[in-house]
């Protein structure tokens, strides 16, 4: 397996991996083969997805290495070759056969004064922002209340301002009042023979308390966590506007006094909630322009 990361004046460093058998102690060996064009190399750093858990037994002296569990994080403090060509050996133990599934974070060094500074390997985390995508297409088949629960419980933990938790959330399953509040929302929009909620089975409501200077900040917070929530355990989910209309309206304020719910709340948004219908995309790509530097 090989991957390629260029930068923003097209340098160019592939990774390529391949097993080498075993060695006489029963460890599993891998060629880590890098190819770079461009500027000179003075240092190289990579990750590698694997598909079971691995130790790492013996690296070059040249090559330092974390793991955690199924990736490991290389760096090698040492220039490429004349035709910046190298190939580099590890060896790693696991319970069987580990086979290579990703190649990740790659990093070219081209000034010797520098050093890579290692990173962790991508954690739960950071895994669900870059997986996570807007689903619009869902099962019909209803989350589980365990489940929606442990959602909603990421939602309570977001930052909120001064800490003083101004959002609520609100879990529609009952299907009567789930197609009520998408005739509503649909009729807001303006169009009204649609299902803005997209098929979704469940319907998370976002309110926060006006009156709480943050509410607004506060309640996409809580969206936010509930998106990355929703990924990590396997389900799709979208951000669905024109909440704050809805519970303006004579039928929101009825829902809100249905369950004794009192105060200035102003609808932030819903997240519909469900099992995919259909794979993913892939994301698109990140604007050139997106993140500064102040150094």
């Amino acid at each position: 397996m090989s991957y390629s990361e260029f930068d923003d004046v097209m340098e160019c460093l592939d990774v390529s991996v391949r097993a080498d058998g075993l060695d006489g102690s029963g460890n599993y060996k891998f060629v880590c083969r890098l190819e770079h064009t461009g500027h000179q190399s003075y240092a190289q750093s990579f990750g590698i997805y694997f598909s079971t858990p691995v130790t790492i037994v013996e690296v070059p002296g040249d090559m330092k290495a974390s793991v955690n569990g199924n990736h490991i994080q290389l760096q090698r403090n040492n220039q490429l070759n004349e035709n910046g060509l190298v190939d580099v050996w590890i060896k790693l133990a696991a319970d069987e056969q580990p086979e290579v599934t990703g190649i990740t974070d790659i990093t070219c060094l081209p000034d010797e004064s520098e050093d890579i500074v290692m990173l962790p390997a991508l954690g739960t985390v950071q895994k669900a922002i870059r997986t996570r995508r807007s689903v619009r297409s869902y099962k019909p088949d209803m989350v589980e209340k365990g489940v929606l629960t442990r959602i909603m419980q990421a939602g309570t933990y977001a930052a909120s301002g001064m800490n003083r938790q101004s959002p609520i959330i609100i879990a529609v399953t009952d299907r009567q009042t789930r197609d009520k509040l998408s005739d509503l929302n649909a009729k807001i929009m303006g169009e009204p023979d649609t299902d803005p909620f997209y098929g979704a089975p469940a319907v998370l409501i976002v309110l926060a308390d006006k009156e709480v200077p943050t509410y607004l900040y506060d309640g996409s917070l809580v969206i936010g966590n509930m998106m990355l929530a929703a990924d990590e355990l396997g389900l799709g989910s979208c951000w669905v506007h024109r909440a704050k209309e809805e519970f303006e309206s004579e039928q929101g304020k009825e829902i809100l006094a249905s369950l004794g719910i009192e105060g200035s709340y102003e609808g932030i948004g819903h997240l519909v909630v469900g099992y995919p219908g259909e794979e993913a995309p892939a994301a698109a790509p990140r604007k050139e322009d997106y993140m500064y530097f102040i150094e």
